[in-house]
């Protein structure tokens, strides 16, 4: 059995205590060698602030170029992919009928400037609400864009954000990016999302990270937590065993999209699958119908 280390067992180090990482037992020259061959680059290199800057075309995309309020960063490609996920919501919940306002919830709110944009691009009537685990976040709340102060891994705070709001249609999780707390959001909020919904995961080159919980096809990071799901879309062509997540995605799952650092679920009852001939003699026709076969 492993010794657990801790402050509580040897308080008299107080503050002063340091936990043992076996790390330093590894020279440093090779660490760096192994942090080179498989560690994450300096991310602080792609950050810029480049009044020239052009926007990719799309809506979003100007919007972005536009923003003078708040401070927000995201990754220039994510722009166009937020046209081509989001679009259909901007005039209202696609699948209400007469089409309503949309309910966003976005997971991390650093300085406010995203629920900003996202007030932009869906407008005065969206429901939109931030959380963020930061207390300093309190300060950035606004009656047009709320901001709730908690934990995305703490499931009756995220029950008690979605009853305030009335209920979800879209999720954006720009949270911690650790493991542990994308999989515990996603477990509480996607079965509560609307029908139609969509839960976004962003920034998931975190997933290959290990100081975020992941690592290449480590299992339980989000990207193969993903991975696992897609096995759900397709339950009917085989048989076995599958997890609960590939469970519910084989159930209530209509689409998982990946793109650059960004996994995007579509949320729909499915159906079962059936195939129709078109075309073709009535002969022909008739051979493709098993249930007359069987007759």
């Amino acid at each position: 059995m492993r010794p657990e280390f801790s402050k509580q067992r040897f308080p008299e180090h107080g503050e002063n205590f340091h936990r043992f990482d076996p790390r330093r037992l590894i020279p440093v020259s090779i660490r760096r060698a192994l942090h080179r061959r498989f560690g994450h680059p300096e991310i602080s290199q792609f950050f810029t602030s480049n009044p020239e800057w052009t926007p990719p075309p799309g809506v979003f995309g100007e919007l972005y170029a536009k923003h003078t309020g708040r401070m927000v960063i995201k990754w220039v490609h994510y722009l166009p992919i937020y046209d081509q996920l989001f679009e259909r919501y901007r005039a209202g919940m696609p699948e209400s009928m007469p089409a309503r306002p949309i309910r966003m919830l976005e997971i991390g709110v650093m300085r406010g400037g995203s629920l900003d944009l996202w007030r932009s691009y869906f407008g005065p009537e969206a429901t939109i609400f931030g959380i963020d685990i930061d207390r300093a976040c309190a300060a950035l709340d606004t009656p047009e864009n709320p901001v709730r102060i908690g934990s995305q891994a703490d499931p009756e705070f995220l029950k008690r954000v979605v009853a305030e709001m009335g209920g979800i249609d879209i999720v954006l999780d720009d949270g911690s990016h650790i493991a542990g707390h994308q999989r515990a959001s996603l477990d509480v909020l996607l079965p509560l999302l609307s029908e139609g919904g969509l839960y976004v995961i962003e920034d998931t080159q975190c997933s290959y990270w290990a100081s975020y919980g992941g690592g290449l096809r480590r299992p339980g990071q989000i990207v193969e937590v993903a991975k696992s799901m897609v096995d759900g879309l397709s339950k009917w062509s085989y048989r076995g065993p599958i997890g609960k997540r590939a469970k519910f995605a084989s159930d209530e799952i209509e689409s998982i999209t990946f793109f650059d650092s960004v996994v995007a679920f579509r949320k729909a009852k499915r159906r079962i699958p059936s195939a129709q001939v078109a075309g073709g003699a009535e002969e022909e026709r008739r051979a493709w119908n098993l249930s007359e076969r069987k007759n």
